[in-house]
């Protein structure tokens, strides 16, 4: 009697997460450009943004992009390397190389979807800086996880342009 309540669970869990794993990214929901995107409403978001950008702010999400020693050709390529490197990534819409690229990162386990939309802008020949948009699609809490990929991206971005 035990079993059949058991079973039962298990396969919702798998429902679920085939539901989850299968649903489709509409590209026009998620490929929002970091500048001009309006924030999301939930908190399940971390922003990087210039300095001098129009953007509204919102204190507890938002942080302020460094300028990279580098030239932006050198800073797509190098970030796009690293976010690619990273473990269940893909290309969502766009590219490095166009200047505008949004990649979709699952989780491990459920395979939850996070997008990771970045403007990738030019300071001057050989400096260079970003605008991110990391956002959860589900859940009302990603327990710091846009944040901290982000900061691994940028750390990681940073050290290998350091080379």
């Amino acid at each position: 009697m035990v079993a059949l309540p058991l079973a039962v669970g298990a396969l919702a869990v798998v429902a679920v997460s085939a539901g989850i794993r299968l649903a489709p990214d509409d590209t026009s929901t998620w490929h929002q450009d970091p500048l001009t995107t309006r924030a999301p409403d939930n908190p399940n978001w971390y922003r990087l943004l210039p300095g001098d950008a129009a953007t509204q702010t919102v204190p507890e999400r938002d942080a302020s992009a460094p300028i990279f020693d580098a030239s932006v050709a050198s800073l797509e390529s190098t970030f796009d390397e690293v976010a690619m490197g990273d473990g269940r990534v893909k290309v969502l819409a766009g590219s490095a190389a166009e200047g505008f690229v949004t990649y979709v990162q699952r989780s491990a386990l459920m395979g939850y979807p996070d997008y990771v939309s970045v403007r990738f802008i030019e300071v001057d020949e050989a400096n260079s800086t970003l605008a991110l948009l990391s956002r959860s699609r589900y859940g009302s809490s990603d327990l710091g996880v846009n944040q901290k990929r982000v900061q691994r991206w940028i750390d990681a971005t940073q050290a290998n342009l350091g080379k």
